[in-house]
């Protein structure tokens, strides 16, 4: 499970640093009050990559990080990928409604020795943005789409620490994550992510 990530202070690549300003702009025009950098939570408003309808290719735009379940009442920030096709909130999200989020890594605990949980830090070693994928939904009572983000089981290395992790995207197969005409399930298979750890 992800329950927090974060957007350096500094921004070196170029790249997320134009995706950041677009999604700014469109937050402006929209008023929605958007986070771009720190430690993100479930509820804030955040820059997120989407199919552009105008352009026609990637757009970036503000979304909410999780939206409460309309029976449960429990907000709903991640969604295991296994189970995404099977659930009613999501069926056409898996085909039209996807999304990335840009991240400069993402955290998760583990129970230490002592019995106090230590909080290590994931992120791509060459310190390349990650790109988290997630599922969005529109409400006509929100101003912007909501999201959840994917996760499958960890990959070696990694669930030692912990047993999830999100469904992580290189940028050079975003638009295919993006395009409908993408199988779900193959494409998430197919990819094998390179990502480290440390405590902090």
């Amino acid at each position: 499970m992800c329950g927090r990530y974060y957007l350096d202070e500094e921004i070196k690549n170029e790249r997320l640093i134009e995706q950041i300003r677009q999604a700014m702009r469109v937050s402006v025009k929209l008023c929605a009050n958007m986070k771009i950098s720190g430690e993100i939570r479930p509820t804030d408003t955040v820059p997120a990559l989407a199919p552009s309808a105008i352009r026609r290719n990637i757009g970036a735009f503000p979304m909410q990080w999780g939206f409460m379940h309309p029976k449960h009442k429990v907000l709903v920030f991640n969604t295991r990928s296994e189970r995404a096709e099977e659930q009613d909130m999501f069926c056409a999200s898996v085909d039209d409604r996807r999304c990335l989020i840009p991240a400069s890594g993402y955290y998760e605990w583990k129970k230490g020795e002592n019995g106090k949980k230590d909080r290590y830090a994931f992120f791509d070693p060459e310190e390349e943005p990650l790109y988290l994928a997630g599922l969005y939904i529109r409400s006509s009572e929100q101003k912007v789409p909501c999201f959840s983000i994917l996760t499958q089981d960890a990959v070696p290395g990694i669930k030692e620490i912990h047993l999830r992790m999100p469904v992580l995207v290189p940028y050079d197969r975003a638009e295919e994550w993006l395009s409908p005409d993408t199988d779900f399930k193959s494409m998430i298979k197919s990819l094998q992510p390179a990502i480290t750890a440390e405590k902090r």
